[in-house]
């Protein structure tokens, strides 16, 4: 039932994971760890400290003298450039009990072509050591665009691969591609076009976050207007990570046992989860957006549209009331419930608009959504409360008692389904405004972003929006010393209605022009376990990072 799940992490940075081709060498080094296997039970905190040792160490020291190159080719008609990078990371968890997360490594490969002036390509893939899968279940090795559930290490992702074409009145790009809309760092109302991966959290930046999809794009531009229209043939879900893993989200965790109010005493849940069931591939299901753009006396300016699936997280949860007779002398019998959640996909409609501009030293930008028949999950406690009461299992009671009669005792464990409202339709406003300053080698930016439900039913409660309103402030503060290679970034989010947090300091030095260091702490958490930041109340940790680009 996880909702809402925009990420509160804010990047001055250029989105671009790769830098501009080097033609020097590059320090890198030899892929530091191919693997790791998952120990059972906690390690030690002498073993977490050798395995961040271990893994710096062989990624920073081989830095210096194992060159990797990227290429480029320059022809008359063709200009090719393969570039890239290599990543190692640790995380050491601070609370005991979340799950462990093994160091990752991730190689990322961007190839360029470009065809004269009329058309280039581009192909970035990223071959991925994830940490935080614990027992990867799918052998194959390409991350698939019809699952939630990857559930698989290693693993290759296609992030982007496309191909643009350039004219005179048109520029056309076909591919697996991400958008861009709207002017807010991270939490963007209006960009709705991407689903996001969410199998490391909503701690990453939203670039890494988001999901390329197979896509058709083309941008006209005239003195009038500019515009973007945008068709999407196929739906790609959003990305969870698995049960058993450290991020996933706490509000699809149903408690171990619910209290009956009656002489039956508690019912313990139990719960699976099925993955989505993709639509196939039809007019009437694809997507499509339009955006329109102008630039008015010191304004840019846009207002778009979007029809398609939303792309939050939404589950459908199918309840099975199990009867099983103990004894039927004195009519005892257990209880047992167990819950399917299944990812729900719904079509809406968003109206948009959003604006930049600066006023004297300060950039001002802002943003406003209105959604048009989105659905929200009920909150699961206040579902079962309404649909198991007292009255409801007796009635399931006498029914079964009914059919075990009917059977000539032979039907003492029978399964009774109950089909509750998991998710309500309403329609919202989610806005923002957010002001930039720079002066010199510091920067600040500060946002507020809330969501309005006007119609909010007090009696159906949903999750991340306490009586119609949802707000977060955020903060990112970013300073860089000597001489720009040392950068401390400071970011924050405060949840007012749930008293919710996020504070994420970093610190980053680039050691050369393609060798790149990293520490950060992430400590998150709020007043209660089913809000948005609250439900990793016990995911604080402290991470390690080395990057080298070639």
């Amino acid at each position: 039932m996880l909702r809402g799940g925009r990420g509160l992490i804010f990047n001055f940075n250029s989105p671009h994971p790769v830098p501009p081709p080097l033609k020097e060498e590059g320090a890198c080094t030899r892929r530091a760890q191919q693997g790791f296997a998952v120990g059972e039970g906690r390690r030690s905190i002498p073993r977490h400290a050798a395995q961040l040792l271990m893994l710096l160490a062989a990624a920073f020291i081989p830095a210096f003298f194992s060159p990797l190159y990227a290429y480029e080719y320059d022809g008359e008609n063709l200009d090719i450039s393969l570039s890239g990078y290599l990543e190692a990371g640790a995380v050491y968890v601070l609370d005991d009990e979340s799950p462990d997360e093994d160091p990752t490594t991730e190689l990322g490969l961007e190839l360029k072509a470009d065809f004269s002036t009329v058309s280039t390509l581009k192909i970035f893939l990223q071959a991925v050591n994830d940490g935080t899968v614990i027992d990867p279940q799918n052998g194959l090795l390409f991350n698939e665009f019809d699952k939630v559930y990857q559930d698989k290490n290693p693993y290759v992702d296609i992030d982007e691969a496309y191909v643009d074409l350039y004219s005179s009145f048109v520029d056309l790009r076909i591919g697996i591609q991400k958008f861009a809309w709207g002017r807010l760092d991270e939490i963007n109302p209006t960009d709705n076009l991407n689903p996001e991966d969410f199998r490391h959290g909503i701690t990453a930046d939203e670039i890494d976050r988001k999901i390329g999809v197979p896509a058709l794009r083309a941008n006209t531009y005239s003195d009038i207007v500019n515009v973007e229209l945008a068709w999407i043939p196929w739906f790609v879900p959003y990305r969870l990570p698995t049960p058993e893993e450290r991020w996933f989200p706490g509000v699809l965790q149903p408690p171990s046992s619910i209290d009956t109010g009656t002489s039956a005493g508690a019912i313990p849940v139990a719960a699976r989860y099925k993955d989505v069931d993709v639509p196939e591939f039809s007019l009437d299901d694809s997507q499509a957006g339009i955006r329109l753009s102008k630039y008015v006396g010191g304004w840019d300016l846009s207002v778009s549209y979007f029809r398609g699936y939303d792309t939050v997280p939404l589950t459908d949860v199918v309840s099975d009331l199990t009867v099983d007779l103990i004894d039927p002398l004195s009519l005892s019998y257990d209880l047992a419930l167990d819950l399917t959640y299944q990812p729900a996909l719904h079509r809406i409609q968003v109206f948009g608009f959003d604006f930049a501009t600066t006023v004297s030293s300060f950039t001002i930008r802002g943003e406003f959504a209105y959604f048009k028949g989105r659905h929200y999950n009920r909150k699961l406690e206040s579902v079962l409360r309404q649909e198991i009461t007292p009255a409801r299992q007796q009635a399931i009671i006498d029914e079964f008692m009914q059919n075990y009669l009917d059977s000539g005792g032979a039907a003492s464990r029978q399964t009774f389904r109950i089909d509750p409202e998991v998710n309500i339709q309403m329609d919202s406003m989610k806005y923002g405004l957010g002001i930039d300053y720079i002066y010199g080698d510091t920067s600040v930016s500060l946002q507020m972003i809330q969501e309005l439900i006007p119609d909010y039913d007090r009696d159906r409660p949903v999750y991340f929006n306490k009586e119609g309103l949802d707000t977060f402030l955020t903060l990112q503060l970013k300073q860089f010393f000597l001489q720009n290679t040392m950068e401390l970034d400071l970011r924050a989010a405060y949840g007012i209605e749930f008293q919710e947090y996020l504070v994420k300091p970093s610190l980053k030095y680039n050691f050369t022009n393609t060798l790149q260091g990293s520490i950060g702490v992430v400590v998150l958490g709020g007043k209660y376990d089913d809000s948005l930041l609250g439900q990793f109340d016990d995911n604080d940790q402290i991470y390690a990072l080395l990057k080298c680009f070639f």
